[in-house]
């Protein structure tokens, strides 16, 4: 029995194929071997240049030439977003709010434990209505807007029970805080009672 041996012939596979460009710099023949954008525009298509004349157009490439410093600074902004659309935030303002701040706070509270501020954004429709004194109020009591009646009473308890002069015997600090608790009571009870009769 004769076994046929079948003749292939070796065919180069597209992605095999090797040309080689010329450089595109004028009176240049050397290999255009790295390529560089035609434009901020046409940044898909290319130049093929040498070495030497892709280190000389990288020089003097400027991404932003002829644009206004408006533009420029669209350009810049659209970059941070990474030129993709943004919708504004939608529901209850108090919920929104209230997310942004939580991000943040643990953000800070993650890069930097020691410092810890509450004050990132502060909600104009929630927050003009209340004082300084109040406000301060609200952060000694660890109280978030809107308030209820039970919360405040809740946060209340849980801080006294915390630094009670009984349970702290002589700790000036803590007698202290339990002052600040109880005057930060009265003020955002009466502000509660100020409010509901409104």
């Amino acid at each position: 029995m004769v076994k046929h041996k079948i003749n292939i012939e070796k065919n180069t596979l597209s992605w095999e194929k090797t040309h080689s460009r010329k450089c595109d710099s004028v009176n240049c023949k050397k290999i255009g071997e790295f390529k560089a954008p035609k434009s901020r525009v046409l940044l898909n298509e290319y130049f093929y240049f040498c070495l030497d004349h892709v280190k000389e157009y990288n020089k003097s490439w400027d991404f932003y030439k002829g644009l206004s410093v408006n533009q420029i600074e669209n350009s810049m902004r659209e970059d941070i977003i990474w030129n993709r659309p943004s919708w504004p935030l939608k529901g209850n303002p108090q919920k929104v709010m209230e997310q942004i701040n939580n991000f943040f706070n643990d953000e800070i509270n993650q890069l930097n434990p020691k410092e810890k501020d509450n004050s990132h954004f502060k909600n104009k429709l929630l927050d003009e209505s209340l004082t300084k004194e109040e406000n301060s109020a609200l952060y000694t009591l660890n109280l978030k807007l809107p308030l209820t009646l039970e919360k405040i009473k809740k946060n209340y308890k849980k801080l006294v029970k915390i630094f009670h002069p009984d349970v702290n015997g002589n700790n000036k600090k803590a007698e202290e805080k339990f002052k600040e608790i109880n005057k930060s009571y009265k003020i955002i009870l009466q502000k509660f009672k100020n409010e509901q009769r409104i």
